[in-house]
């Protein structure tokens, strides 16, 4: 996807080649590549009260963007209700409703504190489901131990018979005590999240744990091992397969080898943008298919307006998270065959007009004809979202009524969230270092209103990005190629009016509002092509 160049400002005296005061005239400057707008904030509102007011709490209280505490929320509803349920808009498709994710933001920007608060009851639940589990693996054990023993016991009896027709019955004894011995199965303690796993690892716990699985991870290590970090050979079978619930097994991990029929996979990644790059950039996952099945969330950075002490989650805020959490993780991890929901007829007719309006934005010109391998899915991650909003707004009988308008409609909200930051993410992984750096030392120049200033001046300003001397020239002399810088006789460098006229190059286009206020704010009811 080609990101979008800056607007130029053709009324500008300075910018259109007339003499400035007391210097010579200046060229029009090449435009810098680079996302025009900040995309949208989450719509907080999508959710029931008891998750709006933990995300928001969660945000208020990490000074965090809500986009991060809310699409962990959405991963953390997929880690619930994933392999559990299943949408059906039309009768012979169904729709899983587990869900793939990435938090894509900067180093400092307090990635862990958010996972720790957002996943924290799916880990008390799997503490509940494990104590519950723990009396059946010691009957189970303790039974399998005796019926090995006698299996054993058979056997060497049979060995030792020396009668023809004795040694036959104690031969058949033998087998039998075998197999009544293979036959009892000692259940493992029950997991609902890890933070990694290789890929041939991940299908054992998945066929261990019913069939489905959570990776919700406040790093971006997953992406390393979807790369072949472990193998070097990167195997995406289990996160192609899981993401659609296709059959899988691994005949390699154990002897026996581990086998899934309908699997669910969760992935719920924060990660930071040299990360996504690389993750984006990888020919093998992108030939596959892996980055296109990817939620993408770019928070904006607070960094800079964010209040020194901030209110801790109101106690009953959290206590409501925690209870409806684990209530639906403890609840729907017992059972084996999903529940099946349908759509109420309004809704059917919300999804099919979304589903039109995607369809036309495939096409040439539309906003996601250069997202097609992202845009094809985006129907059926509309459905996903609808069903894990679904479940949200009835924790405790979702399964037994359909899916209304409103959900529907929310769904479509949330969804053309992810399409403009899935858009967003792209241009990030298309943006090269030497831009990055050209528009980050642009936008200091402007904030600082440094109008003339020495190499070395700069350098001090941006030392911590750029501690090479030589770094910061070769962005000189790209900004002097493009226009925005030029040398004076007496070596001090002086900045194009233009860029002091609309601050051009700023690299962060994600600016909270000036008095740092991290509230969800107004949520938009754009669609993928602008206002409807």
């Amino acid at each position: 996807m080609t990101p979008a160049r800056l607007h130029l400002v053709t009324d500008h005296p300075q910018a259109t080649g007339e003499e400035t005061a007391g210097g010579p005239l200046w060229d029009v400057p090449v435009p810098l590549t680079g996302p025009t707008a900040a995309p949208p904030p989450f719509p907080v509102d999508v959710f029931p009260r008891w998750l709006a007011d933990m995300v928001t709490g969660v945000a208020r209280f990490t000074a965090t963007d809500p986009a991060m505490a809310g699409t962990l929320a959405v991963a953390v509803l997929s880690a619930c209700a994933g392999g559990r349920l299943e949408v059906e808009p039309v009768a012979g498709w169904r729709e899983p409703v587990n869900v793939f994710a990435a938090v894509i933001a900067g180093p400092g920007e307090r990635k862990s504190p958010v996972h720790r608060t957002m996943t924290a009851p799916l880990f008390a639940a799997q503490s509940t489901l494990a104590e519950a589990m723990r009396p059946r693996i010691a009957e189970a054990a303790a039974l399998r131990d005796i019926a090995d023993r006698q299996a054993e016991q058979a056997k060497a009896q049979a060995a030792k018979a020396t009668d023809p027709g004795k040694r036959d019955d104690a031969a058949a004894e033998a087998v039998a005590a075998a197999i009544a011995a293979e036959a009892i199965t000692v259940p493992t303690l029950p997991r609902l999240i890890v933070d990694d796993a290789t890929p041939e690892a991940l299908i054992g716990l998945m066929a261990a744990n019913g069939g489905r699985m959570a990776i919700i991870s406040d790093e971006g290590g997953i992406f390393d091992t979807l790369a072949g970090r472990y193998s070097g050979t990167p195997n995406l079978d289990p996160y192609l397969k899981g993401h659609a619930g296709q059959p899988m097994s691994n005949e390699r991990q154990t002897r026996e080898g581990a086998s899934v029929d309908k699997p669910a996979l969760t992935v719920c990644v924060m990660a930071q943008p040299v990360v996504l790059r690389k993750f984006g950039g990888n020919a093998d996952l992108a030939g596959r298919g892996l980055p296109a099945r990817f939620l993408f969330a770019l928070p904006r950075s607070l960094a800079g307006y964010r209040p020194v002490d901030t209110p801790p989650v109101p106690e009953q805020v959290a206590a409501g998270y925690r209870h409806h959490v684990h209530g639906l993780a403890a609840t729907l991890a017992e059972w084996e065959d999903p529940a099946v929901v349908t759509l109420t007829e309004e809704a059917g007719k919300v999804r099919r007009a979304a589903a039109e309006q995607v369809e036309a934005e495939l096409r040439p010109g539309g906003s996601l004809y250069d997202v097609r391998e992202w845009g094809n899915k985006l129907s059926g991650a509309t459905l996903r979202l609808a069903g894990l909003l679904h479940v949200a707004h009835h924790p405790t009988d979702a399964w037994r009524r359909p899916i209304d308008a409103d959900r529907m409609a929310d769904a479509v909200r949330l969804a053309e969230f992810f399409a403009a930051h899935y858009r967003a993410a792209i241009a990030t992984i298309g943006t090269d270092t030497a831009a990055e750096n050209a528009r980050y030392v642009l936008g200091v120049l402007t904030a600082k209103g440094m109008t003339t200033f020495t190499r070395r001046e700069l350098h001090r300003r941006v030392s911590r990005r750029l501690p090479k001397s030589d770094e910061v020239s070769a962005v000189l002399a790209e900004l002097a190629a493009l226009g925005w810088v030029r040398q004076g006789p007496d070596g001090r460098y002086e900045l194009h009016p233009r860029a002091v006229a609309e601050d051009p190059g700023s690299v962060d286009t994600l600016t909270p509002a000036p008095d740092g206020d991290i509230s969800a704010g107004q949520h938009g009811r754009e669609g993928v092509n602008g206002a409807r």
